[in-house]
């Protein structure tokens, strides 16, 4: 099937109203590595969604955007609020050519990312790591801090938790 077809159906999903429904068509037809216990809410949109794995747990807010041309990794209960941006390729305003760079991101174990925050290219968020709301991340976030602002900087550190989300209660059609 033509690569950009295949990308509007995986974003048409994104808009049916049934958890069972659309996580069937993410994991069976678009092939994202998304357990049982992990939810995407409605309204998230792909490119290359064969190229995101999510651990358990996991939680990708309403309306985000979701790239894995480079690969995406999320770990294990990792709470991503609505109208995150998670980028692995860009282009380079430096090139003559207008090239595209990139590489993979990775979001660690027990991370939440507040709403509306942007993550670039090539970043790593360490375990139990925030990154504010409206945040840009240009650059990895160290384990158990807590990062804000555009470019996102260091703000204090996390104390260490180590929880389990609930992702069980889940309403029928959301």
């Amino acid at each position: 099937m033509e690569y950009w077809l295949v990308i509007a159906l995986a974003n048409l999903v994104g808009h049916v109203p049934s958890h069972i429904l659309r996580h069937g068509a993410y994991r069976h037809i678009f092939r994202i590595r998304l357990p049982e216990n992990s939810v995407i809410y409605m309204g998230c949109r792909f490119f290359n969604p064969w190229g995101i794995a999510i651990g358990h747990n996991s939680i990708v807010g309403d309306h985000a955007f979701l790239d894995g041309r480079r690969g995406l990794v999320i770990g294990n209960n990792v709470n991503i609020a609505g109208d995150v941006r998670i980028y692995t390729l860009e282009h380079d305003p430096s090139s003559l050519a207008f090239e595209a760079v990139g590489g993979p991101v990775e979001l660690k174990d027990w991370v939440y990312i507040g709403t509306r925050v942007t993550i670039l290219p090539g970043v790593t968020i360490g375990e139990g790591a925030v990154v504010a709301s409206g945040a840009v991340v240009t650059q990895s976030v160290q384990p158990w801090t807590i990062v804000g602002g555009v470019p996102a900087k260091y703000i204090k550190n996390r104390p260490i938790v180590r929880y389990e989300l609930n992702t069980g209660d889940k309403a029928l059609f959301q």
